[in-house]
């Protein structure tokens, strides 16, 4: 979170001439299940906590209660993200793209025709951006953070069972507080396209 990722894929996709893909595979799968992207949003990136794991046991009653009501059957994260993985894979299979997020360093792992690159801050410097960015006082926006970090982590790790931030799994990481925007956005086109 604000480590400026999303913003420098964005610049590096419109100079690169590619597809730029975010929100997009959200709006794929809402589509493909019949949910609304609002509600599918709750569970993006998220894994569901235990007492949510209760409730949508619930949804399906006791085996003890002779009628039970019927309910649309809930969307687990797990399901979501199988959904938003096939959904990516159509997509590096059908166009070139830059895909941020939601796991695609893994699921995309064994592409020759992919890098995957992760873009980190330290937090001090992230939580100044969201400070000026959103106008909040430093400990909202260090909670926010904090927050964003803990819950991308354990969503990555409970449906991968990999840390997300191991610079192993990707061909490029670095510090966008050091390296800056435009730098960063030069680092991944001379890759991509194989330049001195």
């Amino acid at each position: 979170m604000c480590s400026g990722g999303t913003y420098i894929g964005y610049l590096a996709a419109k100079q690169l001439e590619l597809q730029y893909l975010d929100r997009e595979i959200l709006q794929q799968a809402a589509k493909a299940t019949g949910i609304g992207p609002q509600m599918l949003e709750k569970f993006d990136g998220q894994s569901a906590s235990l007492l949510e794991k209760i409730i949508n046991a619930f949804c399906f009653g006791a085996p003890e209660i002779p009628s039970t009501p019927i309910f649309k059957k809930p969307i687990y994260d797990k399901d979501l993200f199988n959904m938003e993985a096939k959904i990516i894979r159509r997509i590096a299979d059908q166009c070139s793209a830059v895909i941020v997020g939601r796991g695609g360093f893994y699921i995309l792992r064994n592409r020759a025709d992919t890098i995957n690159v992760f873009i980190h801050a330290p937090i001090d410097y992230r939580v100044e951006r969201i400070m000026k960015a959103q106008k909040i006082d430093k400990q909202t926006a260090m909670a926010m953070v904090k927050k964003s970090d803990h819950t991308r982590t354990k969503f990555i790790y409970d449906m991968l069972d990999v840390d997300w931030t191991d610079a192993r799994n990707f061909h490029l990481s670095f510090d966008s507080n050091v390296i800056g925007v435009s730098t960063s956005v030069k680092m991944i086109r001379k890759l991509i396209k194989n330049e001195n």
